[in-house]
């Protein structure tokens, strides 16, 4: 049975009235929990996962949108795959003024080989391109189908902070090390919004905040995953070797951002 559980992670602003109210009038059961503190996204996952009851967990974010057939296209392939996570494409959608889902558009792209997926360079990757089948992951973007007994034995890491992502990948490397089948699949899609719809919460964090936190946490990931990477992704050297090119490609590829659009965050992506 389908149930949506929400994470109220210490909200000031009116969100647990608003999501009681809509609760309510949901079609399918809806349960909300209220951090009276902050915790942070990795604690907010896992309070979710704490109470959920169902075979499978989908996490979903406030800046995405699903396509109409995510869920049940994730869990067709997860079971034809024996996967026990996957997740689609994630396309940019820009939201220049009211949100209206027609603006998620998905244009046609040519097929992208499978290895040119996935950066180890950077640790990221390019999820909105479409590759002829589903492949398997190393990681994944936050919007991913998993068997919920897949948390048995691996967690989120509660010591990532800040809105600097790398806690998600985390993630997928420990479940890729334990042995869990994690596969990227072209055959549904969900919409990143970006614009003013965007423009608050932690996307309005200081540029240079940011900055140390992205090097702070892809620092701890990657030295908290070094040896696994080193055996089954070939990455070479030191864990700190690796940190010092990253970061230096990092501020060469922001100083062409700065070049380009300037100094100021437009929200686009």
């Amino acid at each position: 049975m389908a149930r949506i559980v929400v994470i109220d992670d210490g909200s000031i602003d009116g969100t647990a009235a608003r999501v009681q109210k809509l609760a309510a009038a949901a079609p399918i059961p809806v349960t909300v929990v209220r951090h009276e503190t902050q915790r942070g996204q990795p604690a907010s996952r896992m309070s979710g996962i704490a109470i959920a009851d169902t075979e499978w967990v989908l996490f979903g974010e406030d800046d995405v949108w699903l396509a109409d057939n995510y869920c049940g296209t994730l869990l067709r392939e997860a079971r034809s795959l024996d996967a026990s996570i996957i997740a689609g494409r994630l396309v940019t959608a820009r939201i220049r003024g009211e949100f209206d889902v027609s603006q998620l558009t998905d244009p046609p792209s040519p097929a992208t080989a499978a290895g040119e997926v996935f950066d180890f360079g950077s640790m990221d990757a390019d999820f909105s391109v479409r590759t002829t089948t589903a492949v398997p992951a190393p990681f994944l973007h936050s919007i991913a189908l998993i068997r919920r007994a897949v948390f048995a034995t691996v967690a989120f890491d509660t010591w990532y902070a800040g809105n600097s992502w790398r806690e998600e990948t985390d993630f997928y490397l420990a479940a890729n090390s334990r042995g869990e089948k994690a596969f990227f699949t072209p055959a549904t899609v969900c919409f990143h919004l970006r614009g003013p719809i965007s423009s608050t919460g932690g996307h309005r964090m200081n540029r240079l905040m940011f900055e140390y936190m992205a090097w702070r946490n892809t620092r701890h990931l990657v030295s908290k995953h070094w040896h696994y990477l080193k055996r089954n992704h070939g990455l070479r050297g030191s864990a700190m070797s690796w940190m010092l090119r990253y970061y230096a490609m990092r501020q060469i590829g922001q100083l062409r951002r700065m070049a380009k659009t300037g100094v100021r965050s437009s929200y686009d992506g």
